[in-house]
């Protein structure tokens, strides 16, 4: 009660009052926040499950394997030597 009148004093209320709001509108944004990360898991998931079922049932065909060319004297490149080796060619 406040010295002036019988009503009853409120100014104790005020600061809890600010943090109950700023905690309200903290769950809310973090609520949105994880809606949207939960959107994103999902089209994920959902990407992932169709690769898997397209991996699974299409048919697999062997394709020609890529030719590495051979090596020749002129294509060797010869590196530094170090204090204890040699050149390497």
């Amino acid at each position: 009660m406040r010295a002036t009148d019988d009503a009853p004093d409120t100014t104790a209320e005020q600061p809890w009052q600010h943090t109950q709001d700023q905690l309200t509108r903290i769950r809310t944004r973090t609520l949105a926040e994880a809606g949207d990360a939960i959107a994103a898991i999902d089209t994920c998931l959902t990407t992932l499950d169709t690769l898997r079922k397209d991996l699974t049932h299409r048919p697999w065909t062997r394709s020609p394997s890529p030719r590495v060319p051979p090596v020749t004297g002129a294509e060797t490149v010869t590196r530094h030597a170090t204090a204890t080796s040699k050149p390497v060619v």
